[in-house]
């Protein structure tokens, strides 16, 4: 690893910090070897910039500048996950198991649909012992 503020790459030196604007954390940064073009990736959301576009961070339209952060020689703490953080993650979780049950109960009642033989429709004609029983009830007035 080379020391804070080193040069990384022969044309570029790394005064300054590129932050995320989305998650506020500082992005990694990488480029291939004799380019002076310079790729920066938030390691929370993903997001990648390129040096090639100086306005996005000129703008600061999903990263900026940032001062370069001050290294300690003790370890940092651990960033600590906030009480809404918490709370918003046992929502989203309970979401994500609420539509996988959704979905579950909807794929079985697809499956079951489509193995359920097909009923046949009713006959419109009237079975032999419904018409024999009609024709007993019927009243024989009218011989």
């Amino acid at each position: 690893m080379t020391a804070p503020g080193a040069v990384i790459s022969p044309d570029i030196s790394m005064d300054a910090a590129i932050e995320c604007t989305h998650c506020k954390v500082t992005m990694t940064s990488w480029s291939a070897p004799g380019s002076r073009i310079r790729y920066y990736q938030c390691p929370f959301c993903a997001r990648t910039h390129s040096s090639l576009y100086d306005e996005v961070f000129a703008r600061g339209a999903g990263a900026r500048r940032v001062a370069a952060p001050e290294r300690d020689t003790a370890a940092a703490e651990v960033p600590r996950a906030s009480q809404d953080d918490i709370r918003w993650a046992g929502v989203r979780q309970r979401a994500a198991r609420w539509f996988a049950r959704l979905e579950a109960e909807e794929h079985r009642a697809l499956s079951a649909a489509r193995t359920a033989p097909t009923a046949q429709p009713p006959s419109r004609t009237a079975p032999a012992t419904v018409a024999v029983a009609l024709a007993a009830a019927r009243p024989a007035a009218h011989k």
